[in-house]
């Protein structure tokens, strides 16, 4: 049996894969978190929650690193040739989840969350993190400062 893949949604994965390859390669400081994202097929950038919370086994998680970062939605950020990846994307998110951002840029960036005064400080190369809790409801919009770019709005309800 033959998989195949639209054009599209090989289009919008690149960026995923290139982000665990660089993951990959880093193999260096652990203190900025997760360095390997968890898309979701159809939208390699946001994990909705789950439904129901996931048994433990007590292994190690499928990234190799130990204490792998849990949370109800992850967020996958790339900043590659001057754009960003998602760009304006929405965001929904429930009160009281925990959020995960995981970004990676090929060039000098800061990453901020509005509204959270959550900050990444983006290494070429290097995956960055940041989780916390989605305790006020509002929309907040996440941008890189150098560029001035708008990533997505978080919707928090």
């Amino acid at each position: 049996m033959r998989s195949t893949l639209t054009r599209g949604a090989a289009t919008a994965l690149l960026p995923t894969l290139g982000m665990l390859v660089l993951a990959g390669c880093g193999g260096g400081d652990s203190s900025s978190g997760s360095d390997s994202p968890s898309p979701v097929p159809g939208s390699p950038f946001v994990t909705p929650p789950p439904s129901s919370p996931a048994p433990s086994s007590g292994a190690p998680s499928s990234s190799g690193t130990p204490g792998a970062e849990q949370a109800d939605v992850k967020i996958d950020i790339t900043v590659a040739n001057g754009k960003v990846n998602p760009s304006g994307a929405t965001i929904k998110v429930k009160a009281g989840q925990t959020v995960l951002v995981t970004a990676i840029s090929d060039a000098d960036e800061e990453l901020h969350i509005h509204g959270y005064d959550k900050e990444l400080e983006l290494t070429p190369g290097k995956s960055a993190s940041v989780k916390f809790t989605a305790n006020m409801k509002g929309t907040f919009e996440v941008e890189t400062h150098k560029s001035a770019k708008l990533v997505a709005k978080l919707v928090v309800s």
